[in-house]
């Protein structure tokens, strides 16, 4: 039986959007950080993405030519048919990012035999249980309670607080600080990154996104920034410290999981872009999972 298609209508993110994309996110009860509206948005100009709503689906495509896989309660094989038309009147095969492991057998049942699949390892998301950041517990933390231990005792003065209208541009002010300390690393991603920030801190209520400042002498000198992507997971999308202020990214990471994320089973820290530094850290907490990711093309 054939599937009948219309032309699909996707726009640039818009911060109105949220309040449809939302609850498919968290009804969806995903566990990877392409579902967060936050990321959607911020990082929209950067990968020229596109969204869409379409019989139930969240679905939204890329400048490379790539479909985020479309996420939803309705009939995946028609939301499938609808972006296949899409990517045939760009003239390109229909590609798909973002699937996981659980993603492929829905993938197949829907479309059998159709997909050409491959790992994108450097886009596997870290997930820790949120008790183990809060708490750090056994052998394998001692060096990461050692470093939050040398915190406390070289900044006795410290304070942790959560991120609210009042305090945000202290926290803008102190990622473009550590963003000039750190440009010659990557002076192009910094700045990508750093505008992908203030996108989202410009709509920190309307977003639901969740955050947090550390203080040492008054001063900031770290914080973090995230949003629920379900009722069990937290996505954290950044994270920044002064690297003089040893323990420092340990505190911040501790007392944000402890004190600002109670009620949320598990914390997903991201990707590691191929960075091999990057992935040693993540790894170095322990992840209950790394989340595979995979994708997807049309033969």
């Amino acid at each position: 039986m054939s599937v009948s298609v219309h032309t699909l209508e996707f726009h640039k993110p818009r911060p109105e959007d949220v309040r449809w994309a939302k609850p498919i996110f968290v009804a969806a009860e995903r566990m990877g950080c392409e579902f967060c509206f936050g990321n959607v948005y911020a990082w929209c100009e950067k990968y020229g993405t596109e969204i869409t709503q379409a019989k139930g689906f969240f679905m939204s495509r890329n400048k490379p030519g790539a479909y985020c896989m479309p996420i939803g309660p309705g009939n995946l094989r028609e939301a499938l048919a609808l972006l296949r038309e899409d990517a045939a009147r760009r003239g390109m095969p229909l590609k798909l990012y973002g699937l996981n492991t659980q993603d492929i057998p829905l993938l197949e049942q829907a479309c059998p035999g159709k997909f050409r699949l491959e790992a994108d390892r450097d886009y596997f998301d870290y997930i820790y249980r949120r008790e183990d950041l809060a708490n750090l517990p056994g052998k394998k933390f001692h060096q990461k309670r050692n470093h939050v231990a040398r915190f406390m005792r070289e900044n006795s003065g410290w304070r942790y607080e959560e991120l609210a209208p009042g305090n945000l541009e202290e926290a803008l002010a102190m990622e473009r600080r550590w963003a000039r300390q750190n440009h010659e690393r990557n002076p192009d991603g910094f700045r990508e990154e750093q505008l992908a920030l203030e996108r989202c801190l410009e709509h920190f209520e309307a977003f639901q996104l969740r955050g947090a400042l550390l203080r040492s002498g008054g001063q900031v000198i770290a914080f973090t920034l995230g949003e629920a992507l379900s009722r069990r997971t937290f996505v954290t999308h950044y994270e920044k410290a002064f690297a003089e202020y040893t323990g420092a990214y340990q505190m911040i990471n501790r007392c944000f999981a402890e004190h600002s994320l109670g009620g949320f089973e598990y914390v997903n820290r991201e990707e590691d872009l191929g960075n091999e530094g990057l992935r040693k850290a993540k790894m170095s907490y322990h992840p209950a999972m790394v989340l595979e990711k995979y994708i997807a093309v049309e033969i």
